[in-house]
């Protein structure tokens, strides 16, 4: 079949109305037997075949977008599916321009290719090093499904992967939103309305969705969107980080699952399950989790075995850590190590980003034995954005002499302070990688502060030579229920990862800490063996039941 296509865009309007007016048929007889058309507006009389119409020209418009419009992306319909524009399927004369705008026309020869073309995906091919994609350098392709041609966008892209795969369009959007964890299936066809709060860090929406699909997309990641209801359940582990000195004093920390997914929400319950041993003796609770606290919507919640661990199928995937307080979108994809010697894999594993195995010398650990990783054993690499920052405080030794913030607030008054030595002062933390610069601050009233940059001696743990580095605001916010003092206006920059601050837990004030909402400090890499992998890895080792070798 022929398909004549044009750069002009004919209204929607005005091509459903051709198509309309070249149903009708044209001339007749008028009156006539039974079969006639009334109205004298003519048709084929009693026993005759209807005349063959010709489909009238369909026109396709909108625009590619990521976060925002993206140039130089080819636009076509993708008549054979087969993920490239081809040599006769209809396809925009030029790219896209600096508004992601595309427009075209074509006129399929009958109405079996009307059809065939009308219930294709659209196609929009992305060069490398795309400008208005900096942060993506590869090649790869944007889809939307059919009968959603205004926009041709990741969320699209992800949504016609599950239709291609056999789900209905509905079931497909339905499930988009259960993983990744998005309100509403508008927001799959055009997410740029989305309010953003903060354009400087990534939040909990559709646009950082979108992104993480686009960024799948640029590693040559598979698209995968799977049904919980279909799925069959997988159980699974993975060695999240071993921290190793030597058989009898280490400390592994797995994620096991059963991989039954839940029916209503999609997802599947991990566990943070760690193990050690300490002078050869087996580690205690704390010793293995510490007491780590984060804080989420419902509150303070303590980070070990018990606090829910959720993650969803597919990929991407959204994951929902420590009780929902920590929320990340990611993407990964496993190798298969079978065969492979484990002091090549680990080795590897350490010089790359995302290493997961310390203190473990491969040369050593693995040298005399050269062992190979046994069949089924996969090595797993992710590469995700965190969506939220919780707060977090480590007991006992986060802990101050205060009950309230308002006491702490009491407890440092500005006119008390006495420069240079810095006295009066309470600490923020480092400023700097170098340890040489430490924040400190006093209130000039209950929601002002001062604050002063101290020099800091990092081999004593001391400070001096400290001076005025500008005034901000603060307040005290209630988060989840528990109160907790935000620096906010004023305050000096630093190059750490994480800002220091305070919180109220169980009657008393703890140091409590958050990363950075800085897009730099939220983009996160794994590599971790799977659980095949690290139960054989571990006799190698010397790590047994009873922890010796």
């Amino acid at each position: 079949m022929q398909v004549r296509w044009t750069r002009g865009a004919v209204p929607l309007a005005c091509a459903s109305f051709l198509l309309a007016l070249s149903a009708c048929g044209g001339g007749g007889s008028g009156g006539g037997g039974g079969g006639g058309f009334p109205f004298g507006l003519g048709g084929a009389g009693p026993g005759t075949n209807p005349p063959a119409t010709t489909p009238g020209e369909v026109t396709v418009s909108g625009k590619v977008m990521v976060v925002g419009p993206v140039s130089g992306a080819l636009v076509c319909v993708d008549r054979n599916l087969n993920g490239t524009c081809d040599e006769g399927e209809p396809v925009a004369a030029a790219k896209t321009g600096e508004d992601g705008a595309y427009s075209f026309g074509y006129t399929p020869a009958d109405e079996a290719a009307a059809t065939e073309l009308a219930a294709a995906p659209l196609l929009a091919q992305v060069d490398g090093d795309n400008p208005s994609l900096p942060a993506f350098k590869k090649a790869f392709a944007l889809s939307a499904p059919a009968g959603h041609r205004a926009q041709v966008n990741p969320l699209t892209t992800l949504l016609q992967a599950g239709i291609a795969s056999g789900l209905t369009p509905e079931r497909a959007e339905a499930l988009v939103l259960l993983q990744l964890g998005l309100p509403e299936v508008a927001q799959l066809y055009d997410y740029q309305g989305v309010a953003v709060t903060d354009g400087g860090r990534f939040e909990d929406n559709a646009f950082s969705a979108a992104l993480i699909v686009a960024d799948a997309l640029d590693q040559g990641v598979k698209l995968r969107l799977l049904d919980p209801a279909t799925v069959a359940p997988s159980a699974s582990d993975q060695l999240a980080r071993l921290d190793f000195t030597k058989f009898d004093q280490y400390i592994a920390r797995t994620y096991p699952t059963d991989g039954v997914p839940d029916a209503a929400t999609g997802k599947v319950k991990l566990t943070d399950r760690r193990e050690g041993q300490t002078a050869g003796a087996p580690a205690t609770h704390d010793t293995l989790y510490g007491a780590y606290l984060q804080l989420g919507p419902n509150g303070w919640v303590r980070c070990d075995e018990n606090s829910g661990f959720t993650s969803t199928l597919g990929t991407p995937s959204r994951s929902e850590y420590c009780g929902g307080t920590s929320v990340s979108l990611g993407h990964s994809v496993s190798t298969d190590i079978a065969g492979r010697k484990m002091a090549e894999v680990v080795a590897e594993m350490q010089a790359a980003d995302g290493n997961s195995i310390f203190g473990v010398a491969p040369a050593v650990a693995f040298g005399n034995q050269d062992p190979t990783f046994p069949a089924g054993s996969m090595l797993r690499y992710r590469r995700g954005l965190e969506l939220t920052q919780p707060y977090s405080i480590n007991l006992p030794g986060d802990k101050t002499n205060f009950a309230t913030l308002e006491a702490l607030i009491a407890a440092y008054p500005a006119a008390s302070v006495g420069l240079p030595a810095g006295s009066g002062t309470n600490s923020l933390g480092l400023m700097d990688d170098q340890q040489a610069q430490n924040l400190r601050f006093a209130f000039t009233s209950a929601s002002t502060v001062q604050y002063y940059g101290c020099t800091f001696h990092p081999a004593t743990n001391t400070f001096d030579t400290c001076a005025a580095a500008g005034t901000g605001t603060v307040e005290i916010r209630t988060v989840g229920g528990a109160r907790v003092m935000v620096f906010d206006g004023g305050r000096p920059p630093s190059t750490v990862r994480t800002l220091r601050s305070f919180g109220e837990y169980g009657g008393a004030v703890y140091v409590a800490r958050g990363v950075k909402p800085d897009t730099r400090y939220n983009v996160g890499t794994s590599r971790r063996l799977n659980g095949v992998a690290w139960e054989a890895m571990k006799p190698r080792l010397g790590i047994t039941a009873g922890g010796a070798p």
